[in-house]
């Protein structure tokens, strides 16, 4: 980047960076993702810094591209809960009448281990552990790139390529 891109990037940064944090904040109810998607929108920023320049009012760019990438975020969890938790669950059973199912599968926690099971045969080592910490720990990119010794962006590219992989791995079954 050219100097006075820097200065610019700085200044907007400054300007907006607290006001994006109280918006993602507030909208995802999570204040890890909240920095990784701010920090991901000063990364296009800075991927779009020409435009950005010339744009008449680039905080409002800025709001814009983290509303969309809230939006994005909010349609992957949604996507990946309903990919996981089946509308099948306990629900539909009447309060204190026996669930049919529970006979049928043995034991009730099997479900869950063995899909788990499949994860693990699906996922290398290092693989399971970054979607656990990034998932299940709650990590947000952040402190598990800190972990793992790599940068954000490879943090959050490693987890879109493990979802591509359980998605095509277990979609075979």
């Amino acid at each position: 980047m050219r100097p006075d891109q820097n200065d610019f990037i700085k200044q907007l940064y400054q300007d907006n960076f607290l006001k994006l944090m109280v918006y993602v904040s507030t909208s995802l109810k999570n204040t890890s993702r909240a920095q990784d998607i701010v920090q991901d929108t000063f990364h296009e920023a800075i991927h779009h810094i020409d435009i950005l320049m010339q744009h008449p009012n680039p905080g409002g760019w800025l709001r814009m591209t983290a509303k969309y990438k809230v939006r994005e975020e909010q349609r992957e969890m949604n996507k990946y809960a309903a990919y996981f938790i089946s509308l099948d669950s306990d629900l539909l059973t009447e309060p204190g009448e026996e669930d049919p199912r529970l006979a049928q599968q043995g034991e009730p926690d099997a479900a869950p281990v063995l899909l788990l099971e499949k994860i693990k045969k699906i996922l290398t080592e290092e693989e399971y552990r970054l979607l656990k910490r990034l998932t299940i720990d709650g990590f947000s990119h952040v402190k598990a790139a800190e972990e793992f010794g790599i940068s954000v962006y490879t943090s959050q590219k490693r987890l879109e390529r493990i979802r591509k992989k359980l998605k095509k791995g277990l979609s075979k079954e």
